[in-house]
């Protein structure tokens, strides 16, 4: 008996490991991190090389044969910006990392500027350029001033003005555009060797800078896109990034469900839709600007723009007494304001005072308020209670979310 027990704890052993060894174990997926490298081009411009994704910045440097890598870059989408002094600036946009694999960015070549300009915003070759910022110019040294700005080309020709700033004994330029430049344009800046430090020495040769500015656009809205609980009285506002051909924007503007109003135009780039009659409660709208629309520079959206908002419910917005009011003077009226139009038939049917007023009737200023009085008297020292239930109904057929009440007590 003694061997068959020893026997019987020892299956049982073996079985407990058995049972340790084959037992699931949760799946931990690992990410592994994958490679950017590349070349920069001459090889002696010293490069600093930004790594960029959303507001995480890694940072390396070109060696001495302009070779440049980052190394565990997780997978994703990134920008990469490279900057040397008197070489400006680059961005390369889209780089895909995939997990454990290596990305080799395209050669990126570097256009030498004269000694004296350190670097440039925008950078040469720069794309969607905002129509109204100014361009920046660092310069290493001071220059002077006045040469500089005769020397200044900026094509096509764009009014504007300069302003100067003296940093750690250098110089920064900006041109600011005096209205705004033209919406998707090739601009080319030029700088001529006539521009002199205060020293006297001239540039080595002549600095070019071309970019692109941005196309046309909505800047922003109010109400803003997708927005809810917007009140239904509320007007529309848009705001471009350039001056619009007004008559074409009013031509291709739709609200939906169908909203007619007038238009207002602070300037050419802000316009106020105001509509006729206020807005439907609880309903979802869009506003569209259809591709007709354009500024005065005939540059076309390319698509149509539109944004969704949705009203707030239908709301009692005030009354008269307040609720919880007290020392009430038996004279009053009582008062209701709504938030939108409302169906004057539903309110007069879902309206009702606890105890009953003799000889009172509705009185209404428009569909949105609405008096209930008459010439007699409330009740001394005696609490009212008003109410409006859900049967009530705006304009449109959307009914109050839930029944308001009102609760005061009149004085002596």
């Amino acid at each position: 008996m003694g061997v068959l027990r020893g026997y019987g704890i020892c299956i049982a052993i073996i079985f407990l490991i058995l049972s340790g060894c084959t037992q699931e174990q949760p799946y931990s997926p690992v990410a592994i991190p994958g490679k950017i490298v590349g070349f920069i081009k001459p090889s002696n411009a010293t490069a600093t090389v930004f790594l960029i994704q959303g507001l995480e910045t890694k940072t390396t440097f070109a060696d001495s044969t302009g070779y440049f890598e980052f190394d565990s870059v997780v997978a994703g989408i990134y920008h990469i910006k490279i900057s040397a002094t008197n070489f400006g600036a680059q961005i390369i946009s889209n780089i895909i990392v995939y997990p454990g694999q290596t990305t080799a960015v395209p050669d990126v070549f570097l256009k030498p500027y004269p000694e004296q300009i350190y670097s440039t915003f925008p950078v040469d070759g720069a794309e969607h350029f905002p129509l109204t910022d100014p361009i920046q110019i660092d310069f290493s040294t001071l220059m002077d001033n006045k040469s500089v700005e005769r020397s200044f080309y900026l094509f096509p020709t764009t009014p504007g003005r300069f302003q100067w700033e003296i940093i750690s004994n250098r110089n920064r330029l900006f041109f600011f555009p005096n209205d705004q430049y033209v919406t998707n344009v090739n601009y080319l800046l030029i700088i001529t060797t006539d521009a002199r430090t205060i020293y006297g020495d001239s540039l080595s040769f002549d600095f070019q800078l071309t970019f692109k500015t941005e196309g046309l656009k909505i800047t922003s809205t109010i109400p803003d896109d997708g927005a809810t609980f917007i009140s239904p009285q509320t007007y529309i506002y848009i705001n471009f990034n350039s001056k619009m051909e007004r008559e074409s924007v009013e031509n291709n503007f739709l609200v939906t469900p169908i909203k007619l109003g007038n238009f207002k135009w602070f300037d050419s780039k802000q316009l106020c839709f105001q509509p006729g009659s206020y807005f439907a409660s609880n309903t979802i709208y869009k506003v569209s600007i259809f591709d007709g629309a354009r500024d005065i520079y005939n540059t076309y959206f390319g698509s149509d723009k539109e944004f969704l908002f949705k009203t707030e419910p239908l709301l009692i917005i005030s009354s008269h007494p307040v609720h919880g009011a007290t020392q009430v003077s038996r004279s009053s009226p009582i008062i209701f304001a709504f938030n939108t139009l409302v169906n004057q038939e539903s309110v007069q049917n879902a309206f009702s005072v606890i105890p009953a007023i003799e000889g009172w009737s509705f009185q209404w200023n428009d569909l949105m308020r609405f008096q209930y009085s008459g010439t007699s008297r409330l009740m001394e020292n005696t609490y009212y209670t008003v109410t409006i239930d859900t049967t009530c109904r705006d304009a449109w057929g959307n009914k109050l979310p839930k029944n308001f009440n009102c609760i005061f007590l009149t004085g002596n």
